[in-house]
């Protein structure tokens, strides 16, 4: 278990390295005190006592030798230090005076055998220390003694057992220091690591709100500020990605449903085709043949010219649909008087309209224009002044009138004596759609009349609406932009 935590988790390997450094460096420094100590104890203690010596010699210099004694005794309680003094010829050891003599050291000593510089010796009494040497002379003679002094050492053999006495609490004291120092500078170093982690963690699964607040200035701090502006970048590229996918996404979908409105197009324009050419396959052939029913071929013929007519109208609306589609008629836009235009198409279908015993009334009022392409926008007007007229009973009204509302040019196309059904509204601008009772063609209507009308509206960022009212329909064409599209 140890082992697999040691392995998985950071914060416990620095906290057991940790632990074992403060460990080793405390035992180093505890074995390195108890080694040196006795060694630099004792170079203290004879530097110290060496000073001491000298003083003591000067002292000496300026004392007669019978009252040496205290002088000398002073010194050995001052150091409890075990001392001898030689005689000026170095052969024997002298007995100091009775007050001196008197003092007894509290420590063991052995004897020491002590060479001068005419090659005897004498044994002195002394411990089992390195002994300091000095030349002593005295007031009232003038030889000179030898003094002989060892220092007590005692107190190093103390300084060392205390120290090895307190070895358990010295240890035990470094390992709850250890343990204590490990925990906080593992936490320490592993926190912000940690936190980095959870952020980074959070990155995998594509979150990049996430910040780490890091204020601090190292190498972590920086990594910390780096992945707040690595977050920030993501962020912003993921939205932007999202906003680029849900456009691809929309313009995908309305793609298919332009490749779907396209399909079913040309399926019910082939349709729309197939039927007028069977009914002219079938006049021309019984012409040719002869059967009884054609054989009035100019009957027929004219027939035949107006289903003809009516195939050239359809597919000359299909050509215009596909050049817009394909965008071959968007290059030639130019300002265009609405009320010029409305006039001229009025002056060309005036007289189909009196011929339908329909009676006409305008009001255009001048200088309505709007950017556009003058072909299309009469296509406009010609289609719904067709549909008005086409589907309208003798004796109804045509209204047209243009003008400005609500600040932009319309156009508005009323006729009376009919209504659309409430079903029909909503599907007039969708291509062949014709109402059930005109389905027999009768009126000439292709089914693309209102479709195209929208198609180039939207070109011109209009709209077109068509609308019952008390008296019949009300087809109104309402321009967003004046000049510009």
């Amino acid at each position: 278990m140890l082992r697999r935590k040691l392995i998985e988790s950071l914060t416990a390997r620095i906290f057991f390295i940790t632990v074992l450094i403060l460990l080793g460096a405390g035992t180093v420094t505890f074995a390195l005190i108890a080694w040196a100590t006795p060694s630099t104890y004792t170079a203290v203690v004879n530097e110290d006592l060496q000073q001491q010596v000298d003083a003591l010699a000067k002292r000496l210099k300026n004392t007669d030798f019978e009252d040496s004694g205290p002088v000398l005794e002073e010194f050995i309680r001052t150091t409890r230090a075990d001392a001898a003094l030689l005689s000026p010829d170095g052969k024997s050891e002298l007995s100091l005076p009775a007050q001196y003599g008197e003092y007894t050291p509290e420590v063991s000593a052995s004897e020491v055998t002590v060479y001068n510089d005419g090659g005897g010796s004498v044994s002195i009494t002394s411990l089992q220390q390195a002994s300091i040497f000095a030349d002593v002379t005295f007031a009232n003679r003038e030889e000179t003694y030898g003094l002989y002094v060892s220092p007590y050492a005692r107190e190093e053999n103390l300084a060392v057992q205390a120290l090895i006495s307190m070895a358990p609490w010295l240890l035990l004291a470094l390992l709850v220091f250890s343990l204590l120092c490990a925990f906080v500078y593992s936490r320490y170093i592993t926190r912000p690591i940690l936190r980095l982690n959870r952020i980074a963690a959070g990155f995998a699964q594509l979150n990049f709100d996430w910040t780490s607040n890091e204020t601090r200035r190292d190498e972590i701090g920086a990594l910390s500020r780096s992945l707040d502006q690595m977050a920030a970048r993501l962020s912003s590229a993921l939205r932007e990605l999202e906003t680029a996918n849900r456009a691809l996404q929309g313009e995908v979908e309305r793609e298919r449903e332009r490749e779907r409105q396209r399909t079913a197009f040309f399926s019910a324009a082939s349709h729309e085709l197939k039927t007028p050419i069977t009914i002219l396959k079938g006049q021309l052939t019984g012409m040719l043949e002869g059967v009884d029913v054609y054989r009035d071929r100019d009957k027929y013929l004219l027939r035949s010219l107006q289903v003809a007519g009516r195939m050239e109208h359809l597919i000359q609306e299909m050509l215009i649909i596909s050049r817009m589609e394909a965008g071959g008629m968007d290059s030639s836009r130019e300002e265009v008087d609405l009320s010029v235009l409305a006039k001229r198409q009025l002056s060309l279908d005036r007289e189909l309209i009196t011929l339908r015993g329909q009676h006409l009334i305008c009001q255009l009022s001048p200088g309505i224009t709007v950017t556009g392409i003058p072909a299309l926008l009469e296509k406009v007007m010609g289609n719904l002044l067709s549909n008005a007229s086409l589907y309208s009973p003798e004796g109804a009204v045509i209204r047209v009138w243009c003008g400005m509302e609500h600040g932009h040019p319309a156009l508005i196309v009323e006729n009376t004596g009919v209504h659309i059904s409430d079903l029909a509204l909503p599907r007039l601008f969708e291509p062949f759609y014709r109402q059930e009772e005109s389905r027999n063609r009768r009126t000439g209507g292709s089914g693309l009349g209102l479709f195209l009308v929208k198609m180039i509206l939207d070109r011109h960022q209009a709209s077109c609406s068509i609308e019952n009212t008390k008296e019949g329909v009300r087809a109104k064409v309402l321009f967003l932009h004046t000049k510009h599209i």
